[in-house]
């Protein structure tokens, strides 16, 4: 084929036999040209002969076939600013799926998996988005390991549910590296996909992956917010846990006199907790001071609500170790907060 003209434009039809790919791929492009390409199906019975699929696409370009079709593409200078009397050589190739879970490009045709299964998925072609769901029992904790990844892909996880049955699937999590855990404080179906962080790279080779329930490890939980904040007393000692990456756990308490209050924890070495103190004022919550390392010492009132926010210095580190946290009373009201060090 040929760009002979500034402004040209050559179509080709390729029948597709079956769920696959067409790759597309080229050589001796002249360089005066920035060859693109860009695919489309027809529409017989529409004003406009043809539908666009895809956005136009820089030379080589692979893009996934859901069925057997007729897949129609166009090649043209980007801006149609060049020509040239150069021949340009292209090869149209099918490629039949390799990846039994596809098609999942889509959160509504999530592929379902189940707990602890090992599963083999590809990250093919560079824009592929794989959902898939998977079902829990009980309140507790999915986490996504894998221990084959193909060395180009980044792989990035995002989880989704369902509010009810009559709405459409929330996130419930930012973009996550591997691992990627989250909590479940409810039974249900979850969603979650996987694809490679930029959408820039692909690779035909099988990612070796799964995902494991695992049952709630901190009995304080769920306490992610305000309102779920664990009540505590003066003088408790709770076992709590820093899991998954950026948990983050609330407590409230209520003395019932004035005094000077202590807090500390015992706790994995890989973990640098820290709390933030809140009081609640016309019911609102309102820091008292800056982030402290643990133990802390610091003044109460009597009947006065308070709150404690605890989690792992820059959310980088998480254990499912349990964290032994304590609450005491160390007498007197003339002792000023205080940060430190130890454990």
């Amino acid at each position: 084929m040929k760009i002979d003209t500034v402004g040209d434009i050559d179509w080709f039809a390729l029948p597709v036999p079956g769920q696959g790919y067409l790759n597309i791929s080229t050589k001796d492009i002249p360089e005066n040209l920035q060859l693109v390409v860009r695919f489309a199906e027809k529409q017989e019975w529409e004003p406009t002969k043809h539908k666009w699929i895809t956005g136009e696409f820089g030379l080589p370009a692979t893009i996934p076939v859901d069925k057997p079709d007729t897949i129609y593409f166009v090649f043209k200078d980007k801006y149609h600013a060049n020509a040239s009397d150069e021949e340009i050589i292209f090869k149209a190739e099918f490629i039949e799926e390799f990846d039994e879970y596809e098609s999942n490009n889509t959160m509504e045709n999530a592929k379902t998996v189940a707990t602890g299964d090992v599963i083999k998925s590809a990250f093919y072609p560079a824009s592929d988005i794989d959902w898939f769901k998977t079902t829990v029992d009980s309140a507790g904790y999915l986490m996504l390991q894998a221990r084959s990844v193909p060395e180009n892909i980044q792989v990035e996880v995002r989880f989704a549910k369902k509010p009810d049955d009559f709405s459409d699937a929330e996130y419930i999590s930012g973009g996550l590296g591997l691992p990627a855990a989250i909590q479940v404080s409810e039974p249900g179906d979850y969603y979650f996909y996987m694809k490679d962080r930029y959408n820039s790279n692909m690779s035909k080779d099988m990612a070796e992956w799964k995902i494991d329930f695992i049952e709630e490890i901190d009995s304080t939980e769920p306490n992610n917010n305000f309102d779920q904040a664990y009540r505590l007393s003066v003088n408790d000692t709770v076992r709590t846990a820093i899991f998954p990456l950026g948990d983050r756990d609330y407590f409230t308490l209520t003395p019932e006199s004035d005094a000077t209050l202590r807090i500390a924890a015992k706790h994995p070495k890989d973990l640098q907790l820290e709390i933030q103190l809140y009081e609640e004022v016309d019911f609102e919550q309102k820091p008292i001071d800056k982030w402290q390392s643990l133990p802390v010492n610091f003044k109460v009132k009597a009947n006065q609500k308070y709150y404690i926010l605890m989690h792992n210095r820059y959310d980088n580190a998480y254990s499912r170790e349990p964290v032994t946290f304590s609450v005491s009373d160390i007498g007197g009201t003339s002792i000023e907060p205080e940060a430190s060090d130890e454990d």
